[in-house]
């Protein structure tokens, strides 16, 4: 019996053919997407206001709600968030990156600037931000303006840019 099993056994070694593999052809994928675009359209818009004595700030969410801290009122106007539309691949997930400091609006006609920083946007900036639905999102972006005394920022217009990214995840 030790004589057949070890004849067995040799046999199965040295046959040449291995039984505990499997080979398969398959095919590889691949999908090119359309570029992710972005488009303003709304500009980010502090709207009216007064500095008094000394001074604050003039907030405007992503929501659209104005307010103001300090001595600063509040007069009428438009006001709005930026706003953009972001168009990609549909159901494709995007990030958005907000200016990473403070940002200056100058004077038209003095040297004069006031500061924009606290940016924030709806959706939330980061990773993972927002999700293209049927292939596009609204993106809204907020920030906070200081606003100096009236000695310090005269009456007029004042204006500036900013950078925002978005990217696909």
């Amino acid at each position: 019996m030790t004589r057949i099993l070890t004849a067995v056994v040799f046999t199965l070694l040295f046959n040449g053919q291995v039984w505990a593999q499997a080979s398969v052809t398959t095919q590889a994928y691949a999908e090119i997407i359309a570029a992710l675009t972005a488009t303003e359209n709304a500009q980010l818009n502090f709207g009216r206001f007064y500095p008094g004595l000394t001074g604050g700030e003039v907030i405007i969410s992503p929501d659209g709600v104005k307010s103001a801290l300090g001595s600063v009122m509040l007069s009428g106007g438009n006001s709005s968030p930026g706003r953009f539309t972001i168009t990609g691949a549909p159901d494709a997930t995007f990030s958005i990156q907000l200016p990473e400091g403070p940002v200056q609006l100058l004077h038209q006609g003095s040297s004069q600037t006031m500061i924009v920083n606290e940016w924030t946007s709806d959706p939330p900036a980061g990773y993972s931000s927002g999700t293209l639905n049927e292939g596009s999102e609204i993106v809204s972006v907020g920030a906070s303006l200081v606003v100096g005394s009236i000695e310090n920022n005269p009456v007029g217009i004042y204006t500036g840019s900013f950078n925002l990214t978005f990217a696909y995840n």
